[in-house]
């Protein structure tokens, strides 16, 4: 029982100087940085020429024409849909299903968000905008 009060001393000791040592740490240490997120590397399509001669085809064969989808106007009958295109330097047209946008350029099928296209009997979708507004 002599020894009880130099053992709960040296105890107290032991919790200060851990304390002590906690806080000296927490004074020292450096301040932290923020993180900066690695910037997201795009990812390259493979080139067209490459799946075209893999399928035994020519890709130069068939130059495509830029169109820009403007707007769809769906009908309840699908044939009476219309589709808003416009082609580069030209003013905006409505033209329906079956319809020719240039030459070799027909409508084959109008959906709710895109339209495909069929150039010399090769079809290719052409999707709206993603800032227009979803019916």
């Amino acid at each position: 029982m002599k020894r009880l009060p130099i053992i709960f001393s040296f105890l107290l000791f032991l919790a200060l100087c851990a304390s002590m040592t906690y806080w000296w740490l927490q004074w020292m240490a450096p301040a932290t940085r923020p993180l900066i997120a690695p910037v997201a590397a795009e990812r390259a399509l493979p080139a067209m020429a490459a799946a075209a001669n893999l399928f035994g085809g020519n890709a130069e064969a068939v130059p495509t024409v830029e169109v820009q989808l403007s707007g769809i106007i769906m009908a309840k009958r699908g044939a009476d849909s219309l589709a808003i295109i416009a082609l580069p330097g030209k003013p905006a047209r409505a033209l329906r299903v079956n319809a020719e946008v240039i030459e070799g350029l027909v409508i084959k099928q109008i959906n709710p968000r895109n339209v495909v296209l069929s150039e010399r009997g090769v079809d290719r979708e052409v999707r709206l905008p993603e800032f227009a507004p979803r019916p």
